[in-house]
């Protein structure tokens, strides 16, 4: 077990055995992406690919989420406290409990009105990734970035950001075209949130950061989590990461961002087949892998040795663990 707090960026990981796994790797809390705009039971790419493109069902989904964790939250032995402001994380900490942060991936639970923000806000929501892998109201997504037609946030994007400011929610710019990026950076009066990425210069997937993007990220004092699936941390498919290759996106981020730019979003979402199946067939994932030996919370304690080896002091360990995500959460939530 760590001395030192430990936030995750982003996880997927929502049932009560993996908080509980969760709390037994030393995780004091995370933001658990509750619903992903890709989680579409449909029997056909077609019948999948229509439903992704409407906005049918995303509140419902993601209301059924929210209540279902709430669910969780309310049987003690679950051990996990859904955060509301920011003085919740000290309570959850002190009385053992796992820190949830509820979000959501992809935004179409907004759908085109931003005053929604009020809707979710009351039930616990505080996070929204704005974009999934295709576009939506809220602005380009990665998958567009060459498209002139669709150059960045929207009009109404704006507005979300502004109102998600407001209220105290994190704004999380992973899976957005570098113009959203850009836009969301200018538009925003808080620290924003990269939950699940990487160095593109040194493994070119378009959910990685450019070298300008991520000195961007840092002087708006927003945080990077870095990705443990093993794509993302190679650049490659088919073959799996290992702790090292992690260990040189972290390095690599921070020798371009510095220290305080950088956290951990491992993302991961495998473990519950009724759900992966169709997520991942649909989407031409079957091959999907994470670090060997970072394939689940109970396995985080196998970074930090080699952080250690890497030249990272205690205090640098401790940022990139979870006091730089600690520092965004004071910044955005209320209270």
């Amino acid at each position: 077990m760590p001395d030192f707090p430990v936030y995750l960026a982003h996880d997927h990981m929502q049932r009560p055995e993996d908080y509980l796994r969760d709390l037994e790797g030393g995780v004091s809390g995370k933001i658990v992406h509750l619903t992903v705009d890709a989680w579409i039971d449909a029997p056909s790419q077609e019948e999948y690919d229509h439903a992704y493109h409407s906005y049918d069902g995303f509140r419902d989904r993601g209301l059924a989420a929210l209540t279902n964790l709430h669910g969780i939250a309310a049987d003690p032995a679950n051990k996990v406290l859904v955060i509301r402001e920011f003085a919740d994380l000290e309570k959850a900490r002190s009385a053992g409990h796992l820190a949830v942060i509820a979000g959501n991936e992809g935004g179409k639970i907004l759908g085109s009105d931003p005053s929604l923000i009020d809707a979710w806000f009351p039930m616990g929501l505080r996070h929204v990734q704005f974009n999934w892998a295709m576009a939506n109201r809220l602005g380009a997504s990665q998958t567009e970035e060459d498209d002139p037609a669709k150059p960045g946030l929207t009009e109404f994007g704006r507005r979300t950001v502004k109102a998600m400011n407001e209220r105290g929610m994190i704004v999380d710019v992973s899976h957005s075209a570098p113009q959203t990026i850009l836009d969301a950076l200018e538009t925003t009066s808080k620290p924003i949130l990269n939950s699940h990425s990487g160095g593109r210069a040194i493994a070119n997937k378009q959910q990685n950061l450019w070298d300008d993007q991520i000195r961007a990220m840092a002087e708006n004092g927003g945080v990077i989590g870095m990705h443990f699936c093993s794509r993302l941390v190679l650049g490659e498919n088919g073959v799996q990461a290992e702790i090292a290759d992690v260990v040189r996106q972290i390095k690599y981020v921070v020798d371009v961002g510095g220290i305080d730019v950088v956290g951990l979003g491992p993302d991961w979402v495998l473990g519950d087949s009724v759900r992966d199946v169709p997520y991942l067939g649909n989407t031409g994932q079957e091959d999907i892998s994470w670090t060997k030996g970072l394939e689940d919370s109970s396995e985080l304690p196998n970074l930090w040795n080699p952080l250690v080896g890497a030249g990272f002091t205690a205090a640098e360990i401790e940022k990139i663990a979870g006091g730089n995500m600690l520092r965004l959460f004071k910044d955005v939530l209320p209270g």
